[in-house]
């Protein structure tokens, strides 16, 4: 943490992962299109949209570590351009192999930037600005699957879903090279840095709580946002540019409730912002996905829903260097919360289709309640077990 926050570095890392969420919801708005062209089922949609999550699944506390090494902005630029290429290549030869491949390699990108970031604005953020610099990191995922939406949804129309992908390629790799110029260079690599395995073995239990909890808040945000414009589709007969226009819209809800965390955590209890925050989500999501709830109501619903999960989110994030326990250990403790969120990413999608595929709609606010409490008590265990291992320390 320096003395002044670097603003420009902060922001610029902030974009190169929204940009990079954009690549995680590209498929979502144009999988029909998609389906149709090579012929897929809806459980190979499915891991489709979730396999770029599968290299941080398998990955992410391994790359918190090597992201250090290699350099924060390095990993930022390099991963940014490894997305670009991957979805490039996947709209010039359309073939099923070579989507599905793509997408696991674009997920290596996709790693490193999402572990790289937020360690970068920890660096680059003052002790006073660091919460709020990590709430509005926090926002990245949504905020990328809104322009995805968006994007996906109009571009599909005109120019194909060819046509968005070369689109969103040339986003990511545009804003990472933009964020070349303006982040500080790595400085020298620390040669007495732990190994690997010693530095995981020094992780103590609450950055482990912490990363199963954002395992549940993943599948809980997954499950409203990805599963939004389907239900518009599927039983209020919206057409999937209107659908994913008003996913979009609900999906900006999260900046707001992860800005009013970044507003009120100085004030309020981390224990009173959780049981507002996620006893409201609740209620919500039954209200919004109601066998006979309007269109107008659905999208209120959601937006609300949308809103406590940022700012659950933002309060995961905010987080990460308290339970980190020092400040070497903030990259693999980014890295294994990256990695338990990309579980579930990876498994979200199929797993939920096959819910609903046996249980109907109806069972969706029941699975988000329940992802939404596992959060819940997960992170009060992991800022107990932090708290009680500070009072231990010599």
């Amino acid at each position: 943490m320096g003395a002044v926050s670097n603003w420009w570095a902060i922001l610029a890392a902030f974009a190169v992962c929204v940009a990079g969420a954009v690549q995680v919801g590209r498929i979502a708005p144009v999988a029909t299109a998609i389906q149709v062209d090579a012929q897929f089922d809806l459980v190979t949609i499915g891991w489709l949209v979730s396999l770029i999550t599968l290299a941080s699944a398998a990955f992410g506390l391994i790359a918190g570590y090597w992201v250090v090494r290699i350099g924060l902005r390095t990993a930022l630029v390099a991963g940014a351009c490894v997305m670009g290429l991957c979805a490039t290549v996947a709209a010039l030869v359309p073939v099923a192999p070579v989507l599905l491949g793509a997408r696991v390699l674009e997920g290596l990108g996709y790693l490193a930037v999402v572990v790289a970031a937020p360690t970068l604005i920890a660096r680059e953020a003052s002790g006073r600005d660091t919460p709020f610099a990590l709430a509005l990191f926090g926002t990245f995922f949504t905020l990328g699957l809104s322009l995805a939406a968006f994007g996906g949804g109009a571009m599909s129309e005109g120019v194909g879903w060819r046509g968005w992908f070369i689109a969103s390629a040339a986003l990511v790799v545009a804003v990472g090279l933009a964020a070349a110029r303006v982040i500080p260079k790595d400085p020298p690599a620390n040669m007495d840095q732990p190994k690997a395995w010693d530095m995981i073995a020094q992780m103590r239990a609450a950055p482990w709580l912490l990363g199963a909890a954002f395992l549940g808040l993943t599948l809980l945000s997954l499950s409203i946002l990805s599963l939004l414009p389907i239900f518009l589709v599927q039983n209020r007969d919206l057409a999937p540019s209107v659908a994913g226009g008003v996913t979009g819209s609900v999906a900006f809800a999260s900046i707001l409730g992860s800005l009013c965390y970044g507003a009120f955590a100085a004030r309020l209890s981390e224990k009173i912002i959780l049981a507002v925050a996620g006893a409201a989500l609740i209620i919500a999501v039954f209200l919004a996905f109601a066998e006979t709830a309007e269109v107008s109501r659905i999208v209120t619903f959601s937006a609300v829903a949308v809103f406590m999960s940022g700012a659950l989110v933002a309060q995961t994030f905010a987080a990460v260097p308290r339970v980190a326990g020092t400040a070497h250990l903030i990259g693999p403790t980014n890295g294994l919360v990256a990695q338990l969120g990309s579980v579930g990413a990876l498994t979200g999608p199929p797993g939920i289709g096959v819910l609903i595929a046996y249980a109907g709609w109806g069972a969706v606010p029941f699975a988000v309640a329940g992802f939404t409490l596992f959060y819940a008590a997960l992170l009060i265990l992991a800022l107990r077990s932090e708290a009680d291992a500070r009072r231990h320390e010599p």
